[in-house]
């Protein structure tokens, strides 16, 4: 039986990782192949590498545009040279929607692991992600009431926790001291890091001057080396370069992060934060015409319902704004506390321990 898994990013790529090891301890003969990037490089057979076409923003995927057909075209290809049974698809909706229709059309199993956040901008796309799919697994737990609101087939939807509650279940609800530590986290891709990185870390000196026993990390991301990191560091030498980002946000006092997978990982670590998203001017613009009726951007309030942590979006953040708002909950220790209690309540409607094993087993049940 062969398996084609294709991820887009560092946390689809983790939950891939888990899911594979699920995967095998059913049938040991799975034959897996993936596009990733080095995380599944020695679980799987890599027919490819997303890297080079991940990016944010509308301005910034443009120029990608001839990588991306290029790679979907050899993954295409990969499925008929590899007798491919099954492709579980993990978020990347772009890349993945077209893989979507090009295997239901050959007959192959489908199965979206991730769903699109289709409950967030176009919408339409739901009728498409239901029509090639054969089993659609998300990870938010209002996406499966989102589904079945619209009248979608309930066999065809499978909901059972966030992966994060695997990933992270040796270190929930452990009591670790607080270190007097801001951590500072722009992102997981270059990308993100070009956008953000500055604006933080003009934050963090500011911060510096008001906050003078704290020290400030930037947790860095496997996939990102020290040498890239190190050219934003000019002037500031007092920001130190740590990896284990999981240990560092169980042990620091606050965060500065940005939007994405990062913040609800802190959220259930305990740590409170503020959630910056800046992008450019053009992906800013359109990303306000395109995404209706959502109050939120961050996970942990968007899983609230309701806003836990304050936010900055858009292309004109300044350093003062996020420097205000880490303020307003670091000097004030009754707000700070009433921040943390409340989110310890998100890990607790993410799953139950341990949730990969059981999406492995409906995944199979459907080969």
């Amino acid at each position: 039986m062969n398996v084609l898994i294709v991820t887009g990013e560092k946390s689809s790529e983790n939950y891939a990782s888990l899911l594979v090891d699920a995967l095998l301890s059913i049938d040991k003969n799975i034959k897996l192949y993936s596009l990733c990037s080095n995380i599944l490089n020695k679980k799987t057979v890599k027919i490819g590498d997303y890297r080079d076409i991940s990016t944010i923003g509308v301005k910034e995927a443009a120029g990608i545009v001839g990588k991306a057909v290029k790679l979907l075209s050899k993954v295409k290809t990969s499925l008929v040279e590899n007798n491919v049974d099954m492709v579980i698809l993990m978020d990347f909706p772009e890349f993945n929607m077209r893989m979507a229709k090009f295997a239901h059309k050959l007959g192959i199993k489908v199965v979206y692991y991730i769903s699109p956040q289709v409950w967030a901008w176009r919408e339409y796309r739901t009728k498409a992600l239901f029509k090639y799919s054969d089993l659609v697994i998300p990870i938010l737990p209002f996406e499966k009431t989102f589904f079945n609101l619209r009248g979608i087939e309930k066999s065809k939807v499978s909901y059972f926790g966030h992966p994060l509650v695997d990933l992270l279940h040796n270190k929930l609800n452990k009591d670790v001291k607080t270190e007097n530590r801001i951590l500072i986290m722009p992102g997981s891709r270059k990308t993100e890091i070009e956008h953000n990185a500055e604006v933080m870390l003009q934050s963090a000196k500011l911060l510096k001057e008001n906050l003078r026993n704290f020290e400030f990390v930037w947790a860095l991301p496997d996939n990102i080396s020290f040498e890239y990191a190190k050219q934003f560091l000019e002037g500031f030498d007092f920001i130190k370069i740590e990896r284990d980002s999981h240990s560092l946000m169980q042990s620091s006092y606050f965060g500065i992060l940005k939007s994405g997978t990062t913040t609800l990982e802190a959220a259930m670590l305990g740590l409170p934060m503020v959630v910056v998203y800046r992008i450019s001017k053009t992906s800013y613009s359109l990303g306000k015409l395109l995404i209706r009726g959502v109050k939120y951007i961050s996970l942990p309030n968007l899983i609230a319902g309701d806003k836990i942590v304050e936010e900055l979006v858009g292309s004109n953040i300044t350093s003062e704004q996020i420097a205000v708002k880490c303020l307003d909950v670091c000097k004030n220790k009754d707000r700070y506390e009433k921040l943390k209690e409340r989110l310890k309540g998100i890990a607790c409607v993410l799953g139950e321990y341990p949730v990969t094993p059981k999406i492995a087993q409906k995944i199979y049940s459907i080969i």
